[in-house]
This record gives structure tokens, sequence and C-alpha cells, in this order.
């Protein structure tokens, strides 16, 4: 499990230098047409998804790796009804 959310990181970092490299192209080229919209929704697409994909490598869920869920404060109140 723990080399499936390092994948993730790494895919993610890779996703967004991609992204970052097709917006580059598109400023400094001065690009038209086609070329331009390529790189603006592939550059745009890529930049969500690396968000996406980080967001999700750092939240983890209320549960740990063997399966035991997490403390959570409102389970210890003392005035339940």
């Amino acid at each position: 499990m723990r080399t499936f959310r390092i994948f993730n990181a790494v895919y993610a970092a890779v996703m967004f230098l991609g992204g970052v490299a097709l917006l580059a192209a598109w400023l400094l080229l001065d690009l038209h047409g086609f070329p331009k919209g390529l790189c603006q929704g592939g550059g745009f697409t890529l930049l969500v998804g690396s968000v996406y994909l980080a967001v999700t490598f750092v939240w983890r869920g209320n549960t740990d790796s063997s399966g035991i869920e997490y403390w959570l404060p409102s389970r210890d109140r003392t005035d339940k009804p």
C-alpha cells in the first residue's frame, strides 16, 4: 500500500510539471489556433488532475493501514442523550 501512495505522489508531481510545461510553451511560443487550445486545455487539465491526486495522497480517511478507526472526540462525549 505504501508503494501505491509514493507512486501517486510522484505521478502528481510529474503531472504538475507537465501542465506547467504546456502552459509555459503556450505563453513563450505565442501559439494560436489548435496548438494554443491544446496547450491551454492540456495544461490546465494536468494541473487540476495533479492537485486531485495530491489531495487524495494527503487525505487518509478515518482508518489507519491496519483498518482500525481513528479516535473521534465526538465519540467520547458524556452528554449524549
